[in-house]
């Protein structure tokens, strides 16, 4: 599964990076960007199957750039991510086509298993 990782923070992404990498097998990096505009345009020239895509950006945040990317990305499931979840974000995501919705605070622990649960399952929140 190729995998585009879309956050403003250099950490986050390469934690990120290094989470699907080496917790998923088959699971491979399409690229990474650092907002919504970036995201939109990288997510049309990689085609991948999943978008990590962040609530909170700079320039365009996750919500406004996610039927973009949807549009660029037909096949792709995207999966917001935030560090300040609430229901009416989380409900929002879900309403403009997020996949699922996860909570940044346990990432390490959670993030794979909790991609896996979204793929296989369909929409929901962790």
């Amino acid at each position: 599964m190729r995998v585009l990782i879309v956050d403003d923070c250099d950490e986050l992404r390469t934690l990120l990076e290094v989470l699907i990498t080496e917790g998923a097998t088959g699971w491979v990096l399409a690229g990474t960007a650092v907002d919504g505009r970036d995201a939109i345009q990288k997510a049309r020239e990689t085609s991948p199957d999943l978008v990590l895509l962040d609530a909170s950006m700079p320039v365009m945040d996750g919500l406004a750039a996610l039927p973009h990317i949807r549009r660029s990305a037909p096949d792709a499931a995207v999966v917001m991510l935030s560090a300040f979840p609430g229901l009416q974000l989380r409900r929002a995501a879900l309403d403009a086509g997020a996949a699922g919705f996860i909570d940044k605070t346990h990432l390490a622990e959670e993030l794979v298993p909790a991609i896996e649960r979204i793929l296989r399952d369909g929409a929901c929140s962790t």
